[in-house]
């Protein structure tokens, strides 16, 4: 029987931690909730932000396939193969979420754990009628499923895939259930949809909400990399100060004596401007609440994450 824990963690791409550079938007923005700029970083009541490896001890930039497989599985450098592994998770790779996710093992412990990120327009796809991945890795898709996404299915897609969950779509944004990776939806609306406007403090509501519906949730934000790698430096303040803001009010709603939220990165990338590669800076840990101590103790490097936050359950 799992314990009654409430978890959320926050997984933002691309964001490591320097100090007062004069590249880094986190330090312009004097960002108080992600001072990822700090030489002791603390949060504004006194939680203090760890900074931890991403690097697994491989040489090279950290990459996004590797970092989050070690992040979300627990796996370390032997285990995805000793390198660093780009864009997308391979099918070896794939064999790891497939038997060590954080979802699975989750609801293996009999937790109720969800990944709370929509994909409007495109639920029906990732099902099991279009889209299935096999123990060995292999990825199966229907005639229907589009060309053009069989080759960017993300770790966290596959975390959805291996544990049998149906992703949020359009109607639950707008029922506030659950967010799009660019939280205020503006993108999508862009794309000629018509979904609300959420502000910072709207989307904190909602990732709050969401946690008093399951014990376990998980909300993965990667502008912050898309931004370092394309956006000018004006346009990334602006949104680390945004996203600045959503954690602010989430924190404001949380009850640190029962609740544990948990944000980190998979690799330094947006704190080295004007630099568009992936960095090997440590990422941050914001770790607060009632495993607030306990997290800090326990993680020094992606790997860790997992294993601790199962051990919490």
């Amino acid at each position: 029987m799992a314990k009654m824990e409430r978890v959320i963690f926050i997984f933002v791409d691309g964001c490591g931690v320097v100090g007062r550079d004069p590249g880094n938007p986190f330090f312009l923005g004097q960002c108080r909730h992600l001072p990822f700029w700090q030489e002791a970083p603390v949060l504004p009541d006194g939680t203090p932000v760890a900074a931890i490896d991403a690097t697994l001890g491989i040489p090279g930039a950290p990459q996004s396939a590797s970092g989050q497989t070690a992040l979300f599985c627990g796996a370390g450098a032997a285990e995805i193969g000793n390198r660093h592994r780009n864009g997308y998770p391979d099918r070896a790779l794939r064999r790891i979420i497939m038997k060590k996710n954080l979802l699975s093992q989750l609801a293996a412990r009999g937790a109720t754990a969800r990944y709370l990120n929509a994909y409007p327009a495109h639920e029906e796809l990732f099902t099991a009628r279009h889209v299935r991945m096999e123990a060995d890795g292999r990825l199966w898709f229907s005639a229907f499923f589009p060309e053009r996404f069989k080759r960017m299915i993300s770790v966290t897609s596959c975390m959805l895939l291996a544990s049998d969950q149906r992703p949020f779509g359009e109607a639950d944004i707008r029922e506030k259930n659950a967010l799009y990776q660019d939280y205020s939806n503006r993108l999508l609306n862009e794309k000629g949809m018509a979904l609300p406007i959420f502000s910072p403090q709207q989307a904190a509501a909602i990732v709050f909400n969401a946690s008093r519906r399951f014990e376990f949730v998980l909300y993965e934000y990667f502008q912050t990399d898309l931004y370092a790698h394309r956006r000018s430096l004006e346009e990334c303040i602006d949104l680390v100060r945004d996203f600045d803001t959503l954690v602010g009010t989430l924190l404001s709603l949380l009850d640190r004596k029962n609740d544990t939220l948990i944000l980190t990165s998979d690799h330094g990338n947006l704190e080295d401007y004007p630099a568009r590669g992936h960095s090997r800076n440590p990422v941050p840990l914001v770790a607060w609440g009632k495993h607030g101590d306990r997290l800090r103790k326990r993680i020094a490097s992606l790997s860790d994450v997992a294993p601790a936050i199962l051990e919490l359950y």
